[in-house]
């Protein structure tokens, strides 16, 4: 193991705790371009075609569950919650921390990668449509020795 494997290791843990909710994508991607209302955001996801390609279900989202994952992002410090009592009614409004949004200038360099690599995503999405994608977690790697897989087998 080289210096700094573990770190780097962790580094993508948190990135994919801290962003690895189903809707944070289409969230980050909808306030890149600056503060928006909840319905607002809400009409702006549901207008792009995501694509089903990693999942066999109907990926819908519904106001309750925007509203549950615009909480939960505010409470991790990935939003800021900004409410005006000056209008009536009062209106919220939600925009990017500054360091979220350099994540996502620091991410179009992996974009630019996974469009350059489609074939190794599509076969990443068949096997994950096949598989579920348990075996991408920690304790997913757990699950490879319950069912005897070894490093040798792995190889073939």
């Amino acid at each position: 193991m080289k210096v700094g494997d573990e770190r780097f290791l962790r580094g993508l843990y948190d990135l994919k705790y801290l962003f690895g909710d189903k809707w944070a994508p289409a969230i980050l991607v909808t306030l890149s371009g600056g503060p928006m209302r909840r319905k607002e955001i809400l009409s702006t996801i549901s207008s792009y075609s995501i694509g089903e390609e990693w999942s066999d279900k109907h990926a819908v989202l519904h106001d309750s569950i925007l509203a549950r994952t615009l909480k939960k992002m505010t409470e991790e410090g990935l939003l800021t919650r900004i409410r005006c009592t000056k209008t009536f009614p009062v209106t919220v409004t939600y925009e990017l921390k500054p360091e979220v949004l350099e994540f996502l200038k620091q991410a179009e360099v992996l974009v630019a990668w996974a469009d350059k690599h489609q074939e190794l995503i599509a076969q990443a999405q068949a096997y994950s449509r096949r598989n579920g994608d348990e075996m991408g977690t920690l304790t997913g790697i757990g699950e490879l020795d319950e069912i005897g897989l070894t490093d040798d087998e792995d190889d073939e």
